[in-house]
């Protein structure tokens, strides 16, 4: 593992707005181990397993960034974590039930994640609350280069992971498709607002074999929407029959890491750490399997 680019200086209460998935559970279990357990809200009904994590759990009924603002600024902080996924059903099933400050946002916002959280992050800064990078809380979650679980692609692997590497790079600068599949050099699954299981689990249906790449926008804010992977995205992959995963080294995070790699080790599923490269050398040396 190894950690990323900038820093925060974080001292203090912390709130979480927490979003579906793993990853807002580590967070609130690393800053409730440092005796900073944070203010979380929510849309999620599992409650019981951020209660003895919180310094104080809301319960959201539906999104409302004024609220979270109103509860934010009342626990005594201006330090903010926006972490994991909110279903995109709220968004567009949910319109009457939002707050004056929730429909202005959306109003002035196009719905592609990245705009959206762009703009949710907006409104939080100009309430004086600053949006810290999640990522710096876990950085021992950090994908770091090279090969990351017990075995080495094979030569068909990285062919495949070449090949999503430059559908990403197409895909990407669309607002869109985090994550690909890719079999003997044939896209399978293309990631979109459904998230990268449910595109493994359909990618499973369409072929039963293949190789995951996942990175992201390289103009990504850093402090929100990293891709995340975690045991979870291994047990899928070895239902679906896919054998690799590919992940943006430094701009990916590996929940239970040990768990997860252990686990791809297990199903002999290859895990590898690339870098997006500008060069036909640099291509070379971060995209090509090691030599005999």
């Amino acid at each position: 593992m190894t950690s990323g680019p900038g820093a925060f200086d974080r001292k203090g209460p912390v709130a979480l707005i927490a979003g579906e998935g793993a990853l807002p559970v580590a967070i609130a279990e690393k800053l409730s181990e440092e005796g900073t357990p944070p203010l979380i809200l929510t849309l999620r009904n599992d409650l019981e397993l951020f209660r003895p994590l919180a310094g104080k759990l809301i319960h959201l009924r539906a999104p409302s960034l004024g609220r979270c603002v109103r509860e934010i600024k009342a626990w005594g902080t201006s330090a903010l974590i926006m972490a994991g996924r909110i279903p995109k059903r709220f968004i567009y099933c949910l319109p009457l039930l939002f707050d004056p400050l929730t429909r202005s946002v959306l109003a002035h916002s196009l719905r592609d994640d990245h705009s959206l959280l762009g703009s949710i992050v907006e409104a939080f800064e100009r309430e004086g609350i600053q949006v810290l990078p999640y990522w710096q809380i876990l950085p021992e979650f950090v994908a770091s280069p090279g090969r990351l679980a017990e075995r080495d692609p094979t030569e068909k692997e990285w062919a495949d992971i070449r090949c999503g590497r430059e559908i990403l790079r197409v895909t990407l600068p669309c607002s869109f498709g985090q994550a690909v599949v890719v079999a003997d050099g044939a896209v399978v699954a293309v990631e979109a607002m459904e998230g990268t299981d449910a595109m493994i689990e359909r990618a499973g249906a369409l072929s039963g074999r293949g190789t995951v790449v996942k990175m992201m926008k390289t103009s990504q804010d850093l402090r929100y929407d990293l891709p995340t992977i975690g045991p979870a995205s291994i047990e899928n992959m070895h239902r679906a029959g896919l054998t690799c995963l590919a992940v943006e080294a430094g701009r990916t995070l590996i929940l239970s890491p040990d768990d997860t790699l252990s686990l791809a080790g297990k199903y002999g599923i290859a895990v590898v750490g690339i870098t997006p490269s500008d060069s036909e050398s640099e291509e070379k040396d971060s995209l090509s399997p090691p030599a005999p």
